[in-house]
């Protein structure tokens, strides 16, 4: 099987080189349109999330939540209340946040293996931004359906979640120590903070990476019946751009979106893999996760349109081009995104105090 991956890779490589050479203005092209998507999109909107994460495990955030909303995370989703972190920061921010986060408590010690695996299968999902805005109103011109296509994402992350909830044994992994025992100066506060801005620099930088690198070689496949879903599989927005032209009719064409915007495409999972391989976490369950993620937001979207139909029922696909959001309007949304991340974490936190009083009333 090695074998196979070495010289699949090997193959990809040398079809991306000879297709440099063949075109090279259009894959410099893409290579410049991925740079200023990463400039202008992909950093402002998830470098602030990658500091956070850290931020919130180094400064003893994931020991209070895992004190707090344990009673709540360990029934529904077989994780420790921390895992509260990754589950909130991969609703509201977008790829790979979740995972990134994920990988974080698993390697300061404040969940074990199996239960970083748990979290790996469904909280990594695409974000409002991304869903809401590039897809709804730039590439189908309805917010209604970017609305419906994000409800059942995120919907279809949490049935996930609680599927993969006893998945693995739950025998005693030994965790590794938690920071702040090998590393004191983490309790400083510039400290952390000079800490957490370094690995989401480094991660960002992973992140930028692949994507160039997909765009260029999703610029280099050639046109056929059917490319699309390929490219779809490849990058996600780019795809989605590429699926949403097809002739098919919106019941089967949104489910289609919402399935390949659940899988997320191989250049979100090579992201991934970026964080969580070195960190020593499997990407096995985070595939299979995909895999399940994906069949349900078809089956829930499908759901949604066949009882709530679009009340616009013509629209333009892919006749509006996807939006870059300017300086505000990122500003603006970190504002709101983290607002709601307390609001969340707070309503959490209260449902794990109400579940703590009825306890104590029985």
């Amino acid at each position: 099987m090695e074998r196979f991956w070495k010289t699949t890779l090997l193959l990809c490589l040398l079809y991306l080189a000879s297709a440099m050479i063949i075109n090279p203005i259009g894959c410099t092209a893409a290579a410049k349109d991925a740079v200023r998507l990463c400039l202008e999109v992909v950093i402002p909107s998830l470098f602030p999330f990658f500091v956070c994460s850290s931020l919130f495990i180094s400064l003893g955030a994931a020991n209070v939540l895992s004190r707090r909303l344990s009673r709540l995370m360990r029934p529904l989703f077989g994780v420790p209340g921390c895992g509260a972190l990754a589950v909130v920061l991969g609703v509201i921010s977008g790829y790979p946040v979740g995972a990134a986060c994920a990988a974080d408590l698993y390697t300061s010690g404040h969940c074990t293996k199996t239960e970083a695996h748990r979290l790996l299968a469904f909280c990594n999902n695409s974000g409002p931004l991304f869903v809401l805005g590039a897809v709804g109103i730039g590439m189908l011109g309805n917010q209604y359906l970017g609305t419906i296509l994000y409800l059942s994402h995120i919907t279809a992350a949490l049935m996930t979640g609680l599927l993969f909830s006893r998945l693995g044994k739950n025998v005693s992994i030994p965790a590794l120590p938690p920071a702040s025992a090998s590393a004191p100066s983490v309790k400083n506060a510039a400290a952390a903070l000079g800490t957490a801005v370094g690995n989401a620099a480094d991660t960002m930088l992973k992140v930028c990476g692949f994507v160039v690198l997909f765009a260029v070689f999703a610029a280099a496949l050639p046109s056929y019946p059917g490319s699309q879903f390929v490219y779809a599989c490849l990058e996600i927005t780019g795809g989605l751009r590429s699926l949403l032209s097809t002739p098919l009719p919106v019941l089967l064409l949104l489910p289609l979106c919402a399935m390949f915007l659940s899988f997320s495409g191989v250049s979100v999972l090579m992201q991934t893999a970026g964080i969580v391989l070195p960190a020593g976490l499997s990407l096995r369950p985070y595939l299979l996760g995909k895999l399940v993620h994906g069949i349900l937001s078809f089956i829930l979207t499908f759901l949604l349109l066949y009882f709530f139909p679009a009340p616009q029922p013509t629209f333009a696909l892919t006749a509006v081009p996807v939006p870059v959001p300017g300086t505000k309007e990122l500003f603006v949304f970190a504002l709101v995104s983290i607002a709601w991340y307390a609001i969340a974490i707070g309503i959490l936190a209260l449902a794990a105090w109400l579940f703590d009083r009825f306890d104590k009333h029985k």
